[in-house]
């Protein structure tokens, strides 16, 4: 029998990237008792761990495309009105500017121009430079350190596993220590779910399934506990992808097109122009879709080229954008042998992710005040729907803390249904009594192939179809597979979640019978984008069984 532990909190936040952080820091500012929970650490936790280069502000400086209104306008047609922008207006044009000195008095390094000032660049169909370049190393660790000095508790190596519900209300979570095996029941007057996006449902065109794009460690733990909690889940279909460099999957593209680097194919030649009429400064699903026909009708390989750019252009982004992004980048470039300013780089679409980048309408649904369906349960972040990016998640962030808490704030004690406890303990542990002999790469392997051959780029009926015959499959294989400790009970209930939003994706790709956003779904048998179709998917599980209705288009 394993030690338990009951923790008795105003908000919990679960979830220690740098919206999680944020999201608990805000919240004790607010007079908060807080517990921010995380599977792992918090100092070095989320897609922000390791560091970030561009931070999206709207400063309103001066120019005309630097002010509230044009970029809502910009980003209302980006995300096609699939968006309220009430969130991005509420949850980040309000806090931005703040936040961006709030990072500068933190110590990072946000204003590196010769002149003392930010150096902005644009990418992605900008109207305007709003990406600050910036050498955000030490951003997650300093952000992290405010929390716990404001005296947020943290708990880690703590994977929570289900959220809990009293009279359609969440009032907490659980979960267990993956070293000791210690269950913890949380009970809570708010929680915010904030952990990030969701990795390893697909292939990696490296053949490694920890070489992501983001964080392989974000599994969808938010979205699949939203739904089992009865709140709801939007666009699950649009799966995103971007372009990397070749095996070494590290974005790269917003630095390389935001210097003004192009994408080339196999004749030397400009291609995105040819798919998007403002070509490398397209949207980024641009970019992937271009790279997509080039290669499938024989002219790839396809490549970065940097070797226009100025000798400033290229030292500003080979030393200061892309060893920060990703810092062992130089060293790819070194073993291979390459100069990437002098040569051309050769590229690779990206495994899918969900969802991924400024401008992704998939996520958990939540309105301007950052709450869910489920009274009490608030997300932010890059697993909810509202705005994208590192300053995205991070307004996303401190908005849903500061709602957390005056929701808590204003809310009687809750209690916890101990019959649900009961319940989710014995799930939990459950795996531990499996006699099958499949381990959970196995089965996590299995899950890959399924999604990547039939519900990756190209999607059709049948293929659909198949996805979900064999995911319904794998749901029942996930009984054999067989679990020895904390580390791989973890990984097996990770997978549960993968599984339930995989479910999610392939159901709601077979139901929307066009192709819209790239590749994000592209629909071989029905491959244009129809007006009829112009709506939002809402998911929600009720009864072991996925549900789908159709939101129209925010106007």
């Amino acid at each position: 029998m394993y030690k338990e532990q009951w923790i008795k909190t105003d908000v919990l936040v679960v979830g220690g990237g740098s919206a999680g952080t944020m999201a608990a820091l805000e919240a004790k500012k607010a007079g908060c008792d807080v517990v921010l929970v995380d599977k792992a650490g918090i100092y070095r936790s989320g897609c922000g761990a390791a560091g970030n280069d561009h931070f999206l502000a709207v400063l309103e400086s001066g120019p005309d495309w630097d002010t509230p209104d044009v970029f809502l306008s910009w980003y209302q047609r980006l995300t096609q009105g699939l968006i309220d922008m009430k969130i991005p207006e509420r949850v980040y044009i309000q806090r931005v500017k703040k936040l961006a000195l709030e990072l500068e008095e933190m110590g990072i390094p946000m204003k590196e121009g010769a002149d003392g000032g930010y150096i902005r660049t644009r990418s992605f169909a900008q109207p305007g430079d709003y990406f600050i370049n910036f050498d955000g190393r030490a951003l997650k660790p300093m952000v992290s350190k405010k929390a716990a000095a404001a005296g947020v508790k943290f708990i880690t190596q703590v994977a929570i596993v289900d959220l809990l519900t009293q009279a359609g209300q969440a009032v907490g979570a659980v979960g267990f220590h993956i070293r000791t095996g210690e269950f913890y029941v949380f009970q809570a007057k708010a929680v915010v779910i904030a952990t990030g996006n969701a990795t390893g449902m697909f292939e990696n065109p490296s053949g490694l399934p920890y070489n992501s794009w983001h964080s392989p460690f974000n599994t969808g733990a938010a979205q699949a506990m939203t739904l089992r909690a009865g709140a709801e889940i939007k666009n699950p279909e649009y799966v995103n992808y971007t372009i990397t460099p070749k095996n070494f999957s590290a974005s790269a593209l917003n630095a390389v097109v935001g210097m003004g680097g192009h994408l080339v194919n196999a004749k030397g030649e400009r291609y995105v122009l040819k798919y998007h009429e403002k070509g490398e400064q397209g949207p980024r699903w641009a970019m992937p879709w271009g790279t997509y026909f080039e290669e499938k009708e024989g002219r790839g390989p396809c490549y970065f080229d940097l070797r226009h750019l100025s000798d400033s252009a290229k030292k500003h982004l080979l030393e200061h954008l892309l060893p920060v992004d990703k810092n062992t980048f130089m060293d790819y470039c070194e073993q291979k042998g390459m100069d990437p300013g002098a040569e051309l780089m050769e590229i690779q679409i990206s495994e899918g992710q969900h969802p991924a980048f400024l401008g992704s309408v998939t996520g958990v649904f939540v309105d301007e005040f950052c709450a869910t369906t489920v009274p009490g349960l608030y997300s932010g972040g890059a697993c909810s729907v509202g705005i994208g990016s590192l300053a995205g998640s991070m307004c996303f962030g401190q908005a849903a803390g500061a709602e957390a808490a005056a929701y808590a704030q204003r809310s009687a004690e809750v209690s916890v249904n101990t019959e649900q406890v009961d319940q989710l303990r014995e799930l939990t542990f459950a795996p531990y009594s499996s006699t099958g002999t499949l381990t959970y790469t196995e089965a996590a392997n299995k899950l890959r192939q399924i999604m990547s051959d039939y519900v990756s780029i190209n999607r059709n009926e049948e293929g659909l179809t198949v996805a979900l015959r064999e995911l319904e499959t794998l749901k029942t294989l996930q009984k054999e597979v067989k679990v020895e400790d904390g580390h791989s009970l973890m990984r097996l209930l990770e997978l549960r979640d993968l599984l339930l939003l995989s479910e999610a994706i392939a159901l709601s790709a077979i139901e929307r019978k066009e192709s819209r956003f790239g590749l994000s779904h592209y629909r071989s048998d029905y491959p244009e984008t129809r007006e009829e179709w112009h709506n939002s998917t809402h998911v929600t599980f009720k009864d072991g069984n996925l549900k789908i209705k159709y939101v129209g288009a925010y106007k």
